[in-house]
């Protein structure tokens, strides 16, 4: 059974469920595929070429072109967009209720889950090398985030459920459409995803009644568990690494075009 990892004397990783190598590699490799495909994405944007230039802008002339778009009309306006028409999605909601509900479900699922992971992975290093605290400040944190993780989770899992029951029987009689691989290849990864975490969570808090105590004090049946360790390596794996490869890649695109237009009523 591993360890934390010390940095300057400081400890952190020393209260996951798996080991930090396995997480800390896994997530190193997703991010950079992630940053890899977002630039292949953003040149395969910049290869058209805008009106007035002659040759194609590239990776960062796309980038810089779509954040003056953005800021065009003022960051005041850009906010009102961002809020109406990216976070609560108001010209979905006013053609298709069920679409909106759905993307709604799917898209603060998704995004508040990743929030939290955030914000749990900078409590893992703020308590030892800010308040020069233990581990206790990070158990304290995760605790706090267990109910918002829970309902976000079920959020995702109400969209999915959602994006399954339209698929199979409102969005289209064609059959081939209606099991395109890209499709249910999404679905079922996050399937996969929540239910696993779900069933992770179960093993932690009635199976083994641990919720995030240090390594040294995990049951053995726990720590690198088999359901654990797949959950926390396929969801970040599948969630981001795979993200800008895949149809999923639209819960940025999306959001982005209408920024990009400026929104609309």
């Amino acid at each position: 059974m591993t360890e934390g990892l010390t940095i300057l004397g400081k400890t952190v990783f020393d209260t996951l469920f798996i080991d930090y190598r396995i997480m800390v590699v896994t997530a190193i490799i997703s991010i950079i595929l992630f940053l890899v495909g977002m630039y292949i994405q953003l040149d395969k944007w910049g290869r058209g070429i805008p009106e007035g230039a002659t040759k194609p802008i590239g990776a960062w002339g796309a980038l810089k072109l779509i954040i003056s778009r953005i800021f065009e009309k003022g960051i005041g306006h850009a906010l009102e967009v961002v809020v109406l028409d990216v976070a609560f999605q108001r010209r979905t909601f006013r053609r298709r209720k069920l679409e909106w509900l759905m993307h709604i479900l799917i898209f603060w699922g998704w995004i508040g889950l990743f929030i939290l992971t955030v914000v749990a992975a900078a409590a893992e290093f703020y308590g030892p090398f800010v308040l020069n605290a233990e581990y206790e400040f990070f158990v304290g944190v995760w605790k706090s985030l267990e109910l918002p993780n829970n309902i976000f989770g079920y959020m995702l899992v109400a969209g999915i459920a959602i994006a399954i029951i339209r698929r199979l029987f409102f969005k289209s009689k064609d059959v081939q459409a209606r099991n395109a691989d890209v499709d249910w290849i999404l679905i079922i990864g996050l399937l996969i995803v929540v239910i696993t975490g779900f069933y992770a969570q179960y093993l932690r808090a009635d199976v083994y009644h641990v919720e995030r105590e240090l390594i040294s004090a995990y049951p053995t049946g726990l720590f690198d568990n088999l359901t654990v360790l797949f959950h926390e390596v396929f969801t970040l794996l599948f969630c981001v690494a795979y993200l800008p490869f895949s149809k999923y890649l639209h819960i940025i695109t999306a959001p982005l075009t209408i920024m990009v237009n400026q929104g609309g009523e």
